[in-house]
């Protein structure tokens, strides 16, 4: 198969990559220091019609989707340009535009409007809270955040955290468990405006010594009301759509956006300031570095080209394959990049620096463990499920009927 990029894709990566080059690389230090979220980024994709990438195109945008199947490559190529440049910056286009798909595919044609007219018109982003306190050791569907149904809608209680966007968008999309029915049957989205009352974003939550840039607040949540006309879909829709397993892939552009980044740096770096370029361990590491960059690039955008397809299975397997290598060139890259560009090259006033710390901290949550244990279980003829991101423990192993 060809994974070549068409004239339509090329031009697209040259607007992104110009985006990325200019206005990212010009504030992303500023970011970094602050723990501040990359508005002029947002500003500057908006205006180059980018931040509408996963808007249906029947609102404006391009419609670019792994749940539709529509051209999920622009969305892959757009993040993988951002993050080779600034890593927190690319993570919040990338929970954006995962954001944009899923409204596309959850909401009614008005709710459509309401919630990504403002994306369309001012190019504001959407922020997504699924995270919260603890949920790694209860599991990712049951939640203490809660939502009791009232008449006309919902009362909210809870603490979330990550939640990604949320100081900058002006809706917010939170899961919350409901009381009706039984995990994950009563796995409940609603979307909450910036302004409701009881609604408190705490941004001060998030210092990490990497992804400064993409700021992920703590969320409170105070007898939040919302009403049913905000609710997505019902109690259990997400999980029965397995929309998680459509997330893979964004997670995997940014860490090969990240790890091209950091070639890029030595194939500059090495011949014209450390003038090491003769030496053949230099020569060696660096072809080792351009061939695994080639081939986690082509997983990545086999896996893409999977959701437009009927093959769901397939395409979360292979999406699974593809995250887990392009996290581990990346990871790679960071101990192979040190020892051919030497300690100097670590020293604050070059960027290599953040993009390391920048991949130390994105790699974590994404959990490489679980990852490759769902690879196993799908290799094995076992019951797989990729929505998850932790560890299956069972006591007896079932295979696929």
């Amino acid at each position: 198969m060809n994974y070549e990029l068409d004239k339509q894709h090329q031009e697209l990566r040259d607007k992104f990559r110009a985006v990325a080059t200019t206005t990212v690389a010009e504030h992303a230090r500023k970011h970094d220091a602050a723990a501040s979220v990359p508005i002029e980024m947002i500003e500057a994709l908006h205006q180059n019609g980018l931040m509408n990438i996963c808007v249906p195109r029947e609102l404006g945008g391009n419609g670019s989707s792994f749940v539709t199947g529509h051209d999920p490559l622009s969305f892959l190529i757009g993040i993988e340009e951002i993050a080779r440049v600034d890593m927190g910056a690319a993570h919040v286009f990338q929970v954006h535009g995962h954001s944009c798909m899923m409204l596309d595919h959850a909401c009614t044609p008005e709710q459509k409007k309401r919630y990504l007219g403002l994306v369309v018109e001012k190019g504001t982003p959407i922020s997504w809270t699924g995270s919260e306190p603890g949920r790694t050791a209860r599991g990712q569907y049951n939640l203490q955040s809660d939502a009791i149904k009232k008449d006309g809608g919902y009362l909210l209680n809870g603490i979330k955290n990550y939640g990604t966007n949320a100081s900058a968008a002006t809706w917010n999309i939170v899961a919350l468990s409901s009381d009706q029915g039984e995990i994950p049957d009563n796995f409940l989205l609603v979307m909450i405006p910036a302004d409701a009352n009881g609604f408190e974003v705490d941004a001060s939550w998030w210092d990490p010594t990497g992804m400064r840039s993409a700021v992920s607040p703590k969320l409170t949540l105070k007898d939040v009301f919302v009403p049913d006309e905000d609710v997505l879909v019902g109690p259990g829709y997400y999980p029965r759509e397995r929309l998680g397993a459509r997330w893979h892939l964004g997670f995997g552009a940014s860490h090969l956006g990240a790890a091209q980044g950091m070639f890029d740096f030595v194939i500059d770096y090495v011949p014209n300031k450390r003038k090491t370029g003769d030496d053949p361990h230099t020569q060696r590491a660096v072809g080792e570095m351009r061939m695994r960059l080639a081939a986690a690039r082509d997983m990545l955008y086999h896996a893409g080209s999977l959701w437009a397809g009927d093959d769901t299975a397939k395409a979360e397997e292979y999406s699974l394959m593809a995250k887990l290598y392009c996290i581990m060139t990346a990871e790679w890259m960071v101990s192979e990049t040190i020892r051919v560009v030497g300690s100097t090259a670590l020293l604050k006033s070059f960027d290599l620096e953040r993009a390391i710390r920048d991949i130390h901290v994105h790699s974590t949550h994404a959990n490489l463990y679980g990852t490759a244990q769902l690879i196993g279980r799908a290799a094995l003829g076992m019951e797989f499920d990729a929505t998850q991101q932790q560890i299956v423990v069972e006591n007896k192993s079932s295979k696929v009927a």
